[in-house]
Parts: structure tokens; C-alpha cells; sequence
């Protein structure tokens, strides 16, 4: 029988989407109070980069969104890195579940989670179900969610002038791709200020490549004010504070954008010249202060910009809005630690200044989004819970465990317990010794193979973490929160590993690919 197409997959997900959706719009078209939603997705975010999670970092509109909502403590993104990342928290799936990703390795083999985790027509995505259920639909920012390449960008040559009038003919072309293929995939009506992927990767000069949160705000702002009527839905992904370094953009052109040079956003936020003086002020005061401090300022005033528009416009007790991360910057591409900033502030419907130590992931945002607009959640389909019953109900039950996966790790974590699993397909494994294990990285990549980024350990996680190379981890996060103790060969904790590989077993049942002993 022959695979559908990915136009017909889209085109039955579309049937689908709407035909579960009549009798969910019917029951809304008498409401009068749907709120609008924002969620504001940041890009390598740390929580000590942060101010109310006790980070050197002065983050005051960050802290005010904590204030009047809810910090989540235990909040675990499924996937340390982006595009999975990104994949979960659109759709409230695990991004093994990707038809982008199945296409590339199969479900009779191990899934391979890393960069290949797209989004393809046909997915479905929050985006859809609110579109469907009568609200506008934006996005602004970073997206990395492009599934192989395609369709095509245009060849932008890297040293090219942006100011030659062909040049910036092919990057506006390239643009226009991004944004309607964007439109196409993930079900957003309004796509405007967008990265399409990290500067390195984006069809353009590398005179271009340059952070512009001022931006990214004023395409915000702008979709803010255009639909205040409402109710809408903003999807914020924002590529402060991954690398490089905010301090280059911020003494570079404000005029730059990846559409060339541009006028109009400058004012959307304080100037870069009072971000950079605040930052150097700070530093001078707190001697303990992050590095990532300019980053964070400047992430932290366009969030500011952004509740400053709703105050104006009397819209911020009628929006929920969630700030999170999509993963840490310490412990990316493994599954080590992984504890992120997540706060959701909700005025007149959450009560102010919580701190819940709930174990949360970004597969929960989607289906909280529907439960608090009442769409009916597709729960067949969602990996993820709607957190809502934390805040409705006095004692409501809860998960005891989160899942995480990405390479050929997957992992489980309770409140006090973290074991970790790392499984290769029999076609890696068999290559393996215990002589030359430490020459394979979690992704499979022989040292041997050269230099090249692939075949070394990514962001220097085996110096970070000495379980590294170890295919099982325990850990005991009470006593070792940092993750530097494997308990996993020590006969004193045989009955908690047992518990642990049971769990993760479990979670493997239930999801698609095979994955060593556990499916």
C-alpha cells in the first residue's frame, strides 16, 4: 500500500481538524470573554539567566509576569535542542512522533532525535486548532522548524553587499518562501518578522546576521495592535539568548534585520546604547553577574514592551501569556539536567505570585492553551496535560514522572530521580567496544571521522558531565542536583534503577520507534 502523500496528508489533517472542530466553535460563538494567548519562546535560556529563579540578571519584567502569575520549578523541556524542542510545543507531542522525523528513520529502527524533527503540511499544530475555533493566528521570530531545506532558499553569496538592489532582491524572495511555507505548515495567518532559522543557516549576507530583539518586538506590537479586538493568538519565538553574544548586534546597525536594512522597529524598545550602559552599570555593581547579561536585558525589555502594549490597550487581564524556554544552554544535546525558565501569568484567573514545583514540560503548553480557551483538546493525538487543574483544583493528581528524549538517549525524571538511557541502533553498536567508547559521542559520531562538527561532543557536555559516555545514568537529584555523581552500577540503588527503567519502558510502549530492551 502506498505511503499518502504529504499534500494528501494535509489535506485529510484538514478535513479532520475541522470536521472535530464544529461542535467545539458552535459552543464559542456565544462567548464573550475568550482570552487572547501569547507565549513567548526564548532560545537557550538559563535559569540563572534569570531573576526571579535567583540568577545574576536584571530581568524586572521577566520577575513582574512571575509576580502575577505562576514559576514553575520543575519545568522539563522534552528535548534539549531546538528543533524537536520547537516541534513539541507547537503540536504537544513528543518529536519522536514526527512525520518529518519517521521519514528519515523509521519506526522499525531507533529514533534519531536531534535537527529532524520538522514540521510538514499535514502536521497539526496549536496554531490550527485556534484558527479553527475563530481566533487570529500570528507569528513572529525564530522559527527552525524547515523541513530538509525545502522548499529551496535561493543562493545568497556570504560576502554579498545588502545594499545591491539584485542582492536584496534574492533575500526578499527567500524571505517571502520563509514566511508563506511557515503559513503552509504550521497554520498561522499572520507571519511577519521572522528568522527562518539561526544566522548561520539563513539565506542571506552575513552583513545581516545579527540578533534584533527590537525587531521581533515590533512585529509583536504591531500584530498586538492590529487584532486587538481579538481574540488572538502570538506565538513569540525570540533568538535572544542563543549565541553569538548580544554585544555585537547591539554595537552593530539597529537598522539590520534579515530583510536588509530596515527603519521603523527602533523605538519598539529601549535604545541598544541603554541596554548596553544598563548592562555596564550592573556589572559594575554585582561582580557575580552573568555574562549573558546584555542578552538578557534586551530580551527582558522587549517582553516589557510587549505587557506595556496590553496595559495600553486594556487587553492584560483578558491574556494568558507564557514565557519559556525551549531548553538550557548547559547540558544541550544530552539529557542531563535540563530545567528551564517556564512562568505563566494569567491576571484574574491565576492567582498572583505562585511557585509550583510541578513536573511541567513544553508538550503541556498546547493542551493548557485549549483547556483555558475551552477548545476540546484532540487528547487522542496530544502527549502533553493541561496544567490548568493545578491552579483549579485543591488536590489534583498529577504526574509522577516526565520523559525526554533527543539523539539516541531518552530519559526519565521524577521529583528526587533522573535515569538516563542511551541505546544505538544495532548498526552503531556493533562498532562499538569497550576499548574505543569513548571515541563514539551520544550521536553515534566517530571521533575518527575528522574534526568536523558531527564527530566531536557537542558543546563540551563529556567535560560537563562524566556520566557522558556511560549507557545508563542515575542520578539522585537531591544530593547531586548537578548530575555528577552515576549512580546507575551501584548495588545500593539496584531497586530504584529497576523502578526507573520500568517508567521509561512504559513511555516507550506507547511511542512509535523501538529503543534498545525498552520496546
Amino acid at each position: 500500500m502506498k505511503k499518502p502523500t504529504i499534500l494528501t496528508a494535509y489535506f485529510i489533517g484538514l478535513f479532520l481538524l475541522v470536521f472535530t472542530s464544529v461542535n467545539v466553535f458552535s459552543q464559542y460563538s456565544k462567548a464573550t470573554d475568550r482570552p487572547n494567548v501569547i507565549v513567548i519562546y526564548t532560545d537557550d535560556q538559563d535559569l540563572e539567566e534569570t531573576g526571579c529563579y535567583g540568577g545574576t540578571v536584571a530581568t524586572p519584567h521577566m520577575d513582574r509576569l512571575a509576580n502575577e502569575g505562576v514559576r514553575f520549578t520543575n519545568y522539563y523541556p522534552s528535548s534539549s535542542v531546538c528543533t524537536p524542542s520547537r516541534y513539541s510545543v507547537l503540536t504537544g507531542q513528543y518529536a519522536s512522533r514526527s512525520r518529518s522525523m519517521q521519514q528519515e528513520h523509521p519506526t522499525s529502527g531507533h529514533a534519531f532525535v536531534r535537527w529532524n524533527t520538522d514540521l510538514i503540511p499535514g502536521d497539526m499544530t496549536i496554531a490550527h486548532y485556534m484558527k479553527a475555533n475563530g481566533y487570529v493566528t500570528g507569528f513572529v521570530g525564530k522559527w527552525h522548524n524547515w523541513y530538509k531545506g525545502h522548499p529551496p532558499f535561493y543562493h545568497v553569496p556570504d560576502r554579498a553587499d545588502p545594499k545591491d538592489p539584485k542582492i536584496m532582491e534574492t533575500i526578499t524572495k527567500n524571505y517571502e518562501i520563509a514566511r508563506n511555507y511557515i503559513k503552509e505548515s504550521a497554520g498561522f495567518e499572520h507571519v511577519s518578522n521572522v528568522y527562518a532559522n539561526n544566522f548561520s543557516w539563513l539565506p542571506i549576507t552575513k552583513k545581516l546576521m545579527y540578533h534584533n530583539q527590537h525587531w521581533i518586538t515590533h512585529g509583536a506590537i504591531r500584530f498586538i495592535e492590529e487584532h486587538k479586538k481579538g481574540p488572538f493568538f502570538l506565538y513569540v519565538a525570540t533568538t535572544l539568548p542563543h549565541s553569538p553574544k548580544a554585544e555585537a548586534s547591539l554595537t552593530n546597525n539597529p537598522e539590520t534585520t534579515p530583510l536588509g536594512y530596515l527603519k521603523g522597529h527602533q523605538r519598539a524598545q529601549p535604545s541598544y546604547q541603554s541596554v548596553l550602559n544598563r548592562a555596564k552599570t550592573f556589572k559594575n555593581q554585582h561582580s557575580d553577574a552573568t555574562e549573558m547579561l546584555a542578552d538578557m536585558i534586551w530580551l527582558d525589555d522587549g517582553i516589557g514592551a510587549i505587557m506595556a502594549k496590553l496595559d495600553e490597550l486594556g487587553l492584560r487581564e483578558n491574556t494568558l501569556i507564557i514565557l519559556a524556554s525551549d531548553h538550557e544552554s548547559k547540558a544541550k544535546m544530552t539529557l542531563n539536567q535540563g530545567r528551564a525558565p517556564f512562568i505563566m501569568s494569567w491576571k484574574g484567573k491565576i492567582k498572583a505570585n505562585q511557585v509550583n514545583d510541578a513536573l511541567v514540560s513544553n508538550i503541556d503548553i498546547c493542551p493548557t492553551i485549549l483547556d483555558a480557551c475551552g477548545i476540546e483538546s484532540p487528547t487522542s493525538t496530544l502527549d502533553g496535560t493541561s496544567l490548568l487543574p493545578l491552579f483549579h483544583k485543591n488536590n489534583p493528581s498529577w504526574r509522577e514522572s516526565l520523559y525526554m528524549e533527543v539523539t539516541y538517549t531518552r530519559a526519565v525524571v521524577t521529583k528526587d530521580w533522573k535515569y538516563i538511557a542511551l541505546r544505538f541502533p544495532e548498526h552503531i553498536a556493533q562498532r562499538i567496544t569497550e576499548e574505543n567508547r569513548r571515541e563514539f559521542n551520544q550521536e553515534g559520531a566517530s571521533y575518527s571521522i575528522g574534526s568536523s562538527n558531527e564527530s566531536r561532543v557537542r558543546y563540551d557536555s563529556d567535560k560537563k558531565f562524566p556520566g557522558y559516555y556511560d549507557h545508563d545514568q542515575l542520578y539522585d537529584l537531591r544530593k547531586d542536583p548537578g548530575e555528577q555523581n552515576n549512580l546507575a552500577k551501584n548495588p545500593e540503588y539496584k531497586t530504584v534503577m529497576s523502578k526507573m527503567k520500568s517508567e521509561l519502558k512504559k513511555y516507550s510502549q506507547q511511542l512509535p520507534h523501538r529503543f534498545g530492551e525498552f520496546k
